[in-house]
């Protein structure tokens, strides 16, 4: 019994020796491992609309407010886009609803911004899902200009499941949308400071214009939004793919200046829910390289602005002396805007409109069908896009106008407007001073000249645009 007592004590120190060196071993080897192995994280940087999102999310969330480590802003700023709060926190739109008085209205002039908490620079430790997560914020200072802050946010959880970091930037992004909701997001081609890459720039998120705001031939407007909705709609996207053709739309505004060109793209793109993307082609020191790489950054669905192309050299007509003896910094040839607009490697899906003062000033290659498949002529105003201007304008002051602007626009010629035309205002709130307010006649039919003395007449202190 001895010998194999001895055996077998034997055998059980040399499996337990055996055992620590091999459990010591796996823990050096495990404590060699880089500690990012053992979480997830997800990254966002300060030049992608991710970050709005997120930082948007950690300014509403109710930890913040016990945080001692926080940065004050009247504004979300990573140093490359800007956002204010003050137009989206709703007070404005409160008073709106409940007819404040002028009182209540002059005050709130005198308020200064909303302030905003976000988590400081560092690491910080919070709650979501059931979860212990950490964000770390680091800021970085590149250069001496102005606005040549980056800011990146880092979320990590441990464990290799990422699900739950992925449900908290969906849930931000949710909340993002839905504050801006009913409002057009528009965003400019800019170039960073610290290293002069060209990108998409938010520049601001205006409540979305009525499409009955831009004066226009009322069968013209209707048939452009019909166009580009029948664009976006899914199974144009299908069509356009199984026959091989590039899912692309082009439009051309022309006409003379302040007529309703750009208003109609706003308006368009906010009836319609989409972004703006507004490009100078003569920006200085924007490349052709830069001019690809901003087209090749657009969201698939967006509505693309390039203002005034008559006004750039490139885009004349070829063989015009006149053009050529400008004096430009352009970068930009006329094929490399052609190939960024329908070349092989440009994007599909989004709707691009140009717009010109004049029109027989751009080169055919570039307005010819397949780069712009639908063009519109704005005009100076007739009589009826005045009369629907006049009504825009004044509907809610003089509520009967309706019949009487249709009753008299229609007579030709207008030598004297009708008596019943405008309401008598009392001298007292007349703005043309005290006295009779009472009509000349007219020496034409202009119906400029009837639009002009209709205004003249309205009692201004009752209009609030």
């Amino acid at each position: 019994m001895e010998p194999s007592s001895s055996f077998g004590k034997f055998f059980y120190f040399s499996y337990f020796a055996v055992g620590s060196y091999l459990a010591k071993s796996l823990l050096d080897q495990v404590g060699s491992l880089p500690l990012h192995l053992l979480y997830s994280t997800v990254e966002v940087q300060s030049h992608d609309d991710a970050y709005n999102y997120l930082l948007f999310w950690l300014t509403k969330q109710r930890f913040n407010e016990s945080k001692n480590r926080l940065i004050a802003s009247t504004s979300l700023s990573s140093g490359l886009d800007y956002f204010s709060e003050d137009s989206d926190d709703g007070e404005f739109d409160d008073m709106l609803d409940a007819e404040a008085s002028d009182t209540e209205w002059k005050a709130s002039l005198s308020n200064t911004r909303q302030l905003l908490w976000s988590p400081s620079e560092g690491i910080h430790y919070f709650r979501y899902g059931g979860r212990c997560l950490a964000l770390t914020r680091q800021i970085e200072e590149r250069g001496t200009m102005l606005y040549t802050r980056t800011d990146k946010l880092r979320i990590s959880c441990l464990g290799w499941n990422a699900s739950i970091l992925k449900q908290l930037l969906l849930e931000a992004r949710v909340e993002y949308s839905q504050k801006e909701k009913g409002k057009t997001v528009i965003y400019r081609g800019a170039k960073r400071s610290y290293d002069n890459d060209f990108y998409w720039a938010r520049s601001t998120a205006r409540p979305a214009r009525p499409l009955s705001t831009v004066i226009l031939d009322h069968e013209e407007k209707t048939a452009f939004i019909q166009d580009v909705q029948q664009y976006l709609h899914p199974s144009t996207m299908r069509w356009y793919s199984d026959r091989g053709i590039p899912y692309r739309r082009g439009y051309l505004f022309y006409g003379p200046p302040g007529t309703g060109k750009s208003s109609l793209a706003f308006a368009a793109a906010g009836f319609l829910g989409l972004n703006v993307y507004i490009l100078d082609l003569n920006a200085t020191q924007l490349t052709e390289d830069a001019l690809a790489q901003l087209f090749q950054e657009l969201p698939r669905r967006c509505l693309v602005l390039l203002e005034d192309i008559d006004t750039n050299e490139v885009t004349s007509r070829r063989g015009d002396e006149s053009k050529k003896k400008r004096k430009g910094n352009n970068k930009i040839s006329l094929s490399a805007l052609l190939n960024t607009i329908d070349g092989v490697a440009a994007q599909e899906g989004r709707v691009l409109v140009m717009t010109t003062n004049h029109q027989e000033n751009l080169d055919p290659a570039l307005i010819r069908p397949g780069r712009v498949d639908y063009q519109i002529e704005f005009k100076l105003a007739n009589r009826n896009l005045m009369m629907q201007m006049f009504q825009n304008l004044f509907r809610d002051v003089l509520p009967s106008i309706d019949s009487h602007l249709e009753d008299t626009c229609h007579r030709a010629p207008i030598r004297r407007p009708p008596a019943h035309f405008l309401p008598i205002v009392s001298s007292t709130h007349s703005p043309v001073g005290k006295g009779n307010p009472t009509m000349q006649p007219f020496k034409s039919s202009d119906s400029e000249a009837m639009l002009a003395v209709c205004i003249r007449h309205v009692n201004m202190r009752l209009f609030h645009p």
